[in-house]
């Protein structure tokens, strides 16, 4: 029964962390204070966003305004692609083509639809997409005196973010322009921080080089492999690969062309340094067959370069955990900013789209059936991605 539990244990603490806050909450009266709990649910209110976005927003207007200009524009480019995109894609998993990617549903529930692994990737990189893009919404309502009714921070469960609660009524009565800009400006400022974390990850060996050597000197090894050959030789984790069979090896790239002719049952002696202490050791392993290829030749270990720290107390594991973070805040970024701008209610393409059906002077009576028109359609676009990618690769979460 315990190892049933055992990998829902840290879910279950927390759920009761979860509690006990939600009790001290309502023992403290917290409301009164402008702070909101419920059962896994905790929001802070506070005037200090709405003052700050204000102050931001008037300092740089002119900027600004073009700024948000490009979005509202980019914003028809975006919601086009997405239509686009995930109409291509469905056609490549009915035909099971090559060039198909699955369509991922990011549920952020450790141990139930992601793993404990790539959680906290996945929550700073929610944090990443969220607070940028409600501010973007706040900044462009304040620069045509949209008001702003509140704001603040939450947590919601395992997801933490912001928001910007503008004046509905208001921004309704204002000029498409503005309207284009607030709908748009969310998902244009995801994509700018999509473009930025693009550059990093392109650039990464230069970003970590003031404390990490720019230059991959080994493979460093960030994890075994159940029943690997490094495994079933007690290879140590975050261990750093320098040579295989007196060859030398400095990026995945070289490792992989050292095992690349090898067959299952090839004996191979690797050279291992500990990161920490400098020791060097060797290991005498047996090559097995890779699991998606049994006629190649695997040693049983997850890879990355090994950026050697410039200082013997930096963690050898930082630049790892950086790219990853890296990784998913990319896929993240630029994802949740394109189905935002689809024509579907509740997103934000939704009202960006019934901005557009005003411009072109398509009656009221006419613009409320087309909205439902696009938004049933929409659904059933993303609906039909994900039940195709589920059939096809075996699920619809991230692993």
């Amino acid at each position: 029964m315990s190892s049933i539990l055992d990998p829902y244990i840290p879910l279950l603490e927390y759920l009761a962390v979860w509690l006990a806050i939600f009790a001290i909450g309502v023992l403290l009266k917290a409301d009164k204070h402008g702070i909101i709990v419920k059962p896994y649910y905790l929001m802070l209110r506070t005037s200090v966003f709405n003052s700050w976005m204000q102050k931001l927003g008037g300092r740089f207007r002119r900027a600004w305004l073009t700024y948000f200009d490009i979005g509202a524009a980019m914003g028809l480019g975006l919601l086009v692609f997405i239509i686009y995109s995930l109409i291509l894609n469905a056609l490549n998993l009915f035909h099971r083509s090559a060039q198909a990617g699955p369509t991922l549903l990011i549920i952020p529930v450790p141990g139930v639809t992601i793993s404990w692994e790539i959680f906290p990737y996945i929550l700073i990189s929610i944090a990443v997409l969220l607070i940028p893009h409600e501010a973007a919404h706040g900044i462009a309502s304040v620069l045509d005196k949209v008001p702003i009714k509140s704001s603040g921070v939450f947590l919601a469960i395992f997801l933490p973010g912001g928001f910007v609660e503008i004046d509905e009524e208001d921004l309704s009565k204002r000029k498409a322009r503005t309207k284009l800009r607030v709908f748009a400006g969310g998902s244009f400022t995801n994509v700018v921080t999509w473009f930025l974390v693009v550059l990093l990850i392109t650039n990464f060996a230069l970003v970590v080089s003031p404390l990490y050597e720019s230059k991959s000197s080994g493979v460093l090894i960030t994890g075994l492999v159940n029943g690997g050959a490094a495994q079933n030789d007690n290879i140590p984790s975050w261990s750093v690969l320098t040579a295989v069979n007196g060859t030398s090896v400095t990026d995945v790239s070289s490792l992989r062309n050292v095992l690349s002719p090898l067959t299952p049952g090839h004996h191979l002696v690797l050279t291992i340094n500990n990161a920490a202490s400098s020791a060097q050791t060797t290991y005498s392993i047996i090559t097995q067959p890779a699991p998606d290829n049994s006629s190649r030749a695997t040693i049983g270990i997850f890879t990355f370069p090994y950026y050697k720290p410039v200082a013997s107390f930096l963690p050898v594991s930082v630049p790892y955990h950086f790219y990853n973070t890296l990784s998913w805040m990319s896929l993240i970024l630029l994802g949740v900013a394109l189905v935002n701008m689809l024509p579907m209610f509740p997103f934000d393409g939704d009202r960006y789209f019934d901005t557009l059906l005003t411009i072109v002077r398509v009656p009221g009576w006419l613009r409320k059936y087309v909205r439902i028109g696009a938004s049933l359609a929409s659904l059933s676009l993303l609906g039909l991605n994900l039940i195709l990618s589920f059939v096809l690769f075996g699920t619809i979460f991230p692993k």
